[in-house]
């Protein structure tokens, strides 16, 4: 990467530094929000919607919105972009970077390659991942206690952005290009397949009748929640409760079954879940090597057939 008085220039950062986001959808708008009440200078955010422009003025008033993505650029030291990961390639390519200026994706799954562009025209590219979902542009409040992933050859630029994880109340993680397939899968399953799971669970209480997915969902949800909390308190292996700990062999059994009858994949789902955590069981220390034995045969059958059925169909 070219150095030049231009960018070490730029690179002398502070919250007065002018930040532009790029795609101000909900992480784009919750991470300025809560940039702007920690003190950062929130200069500038583009968004393609009317409705979102008015809204993001009235908690932004400072800031100039735009439609396009080259008005923030023009106009921002620092720039997120906070679109989808399949736009922010094409999002950088379409913008005329200045040499020393700033430019930052918070994906967790793309490398900074999509950022080469920028890089080659001597802005320095950096990515900053926030290990969090959030559900509505107004999820300012959700960065306390997070993980940010934070990935940066210059030690200036990683330097800043792991003191704003902790402006925001969180905390950095350092992250290769290695890393990142695993970091953002294990980010993937907590979250994202964590819902779906408690979907599939929600679907096969409501396939006995009397009851809808909706009404199971709430149902459960409460002990969904208890069970995060516990993880977080107890850790694991402590947290984890349920037969395969108790090695209850005909209960592993009788759920097999009712998973299986709902539908093959979901008969699937359950059993490849359940032999890959079971390890995390036998740290517990009450599972015997023989309920462990026969628990994983079931499931590995049960893995198998219904994988079968799978092809079949």
């Amino acid at each position: 990467m070219v150095e030049n008085d231009e960018q070490r220039s730029i690179l002398n950062l502070s919250k007065e530094t002018s930040v532009g986001f790029v795609g101000a959808g909900r992480l784009g708008s919750s991470l300025a929000i809560a940039m702007a009440r920690a003190g950062y200078r929130v200069a500038a955010l583009s968004s393609r919607r009317v409705s979102h422009q008015d809204w993001l003025k009235s908690r932004l008033p400072d800031a100039s919105i735009y439609a396009e993505p080259s008005d923030v650029a023009a106009r921002s030291d620092i720039v997120f972009i906070t679109t989808s990961d399949t736009a922010i390639q094409e999002i950088a390519e379409s913008i005329v970077w200045r040499s020393g200026q700033i430019v930052v994706h918070c994906s967790g799954a793309a490398s900074l390659e999509v950022l080469d562009s920028a890089a080659s025209s001597s802005a320095s590219i950096g990515g900053f991942h926030p290990l969090q979902t959030f559900p509505s542009p107004d999820s300012a409040d959700s960065f306390q206690g997070v993980t940010f992933g934070v990935e940066s050859q210059d030690q200036d630029l990683s330097k800043w952005l792991i003191s704003l994880a902790s402006e925001l109340g969180g905390r950095a993680y350092p992250l290769t290009a290695e890393q990142r397939p695993a970091y953002h899968a294990a980010a993937v399953m907590a979250c994202g397949l964590l819902a779906g799971l408690t979907g599939l669970a929600a679907e096969i209480w409501a396939s006995t009748g009397g009851i809808s997915r909706q009404q199971a969902l709430e149902s459960l949800v409460p002990l969904v929640k208890t069970t995060a909390n516990s993880v977080g308190e107890n850790g694991l292996p402590n947290a984890l409760t349920g037969p395969y700990v108790r090695g209850d062999v005909e209960t592993v059994r009788a759920h097999l079954a009712a998973s299986s009858a709902v539908s093959a994949e979901l008969g699937a789902a359950y059993s490849a879940l359940a032999v890959a955590a079971l390890h995390i069981a036998r740290e517990q220390g009450n599972l015997t090597p023989e309920a462990e034995s026969s628990i994983k045969d079931i499931l590995k059958a049960t893995l198998q057939s219904n994988c079968e059925r799978i092809e079949q169909a």
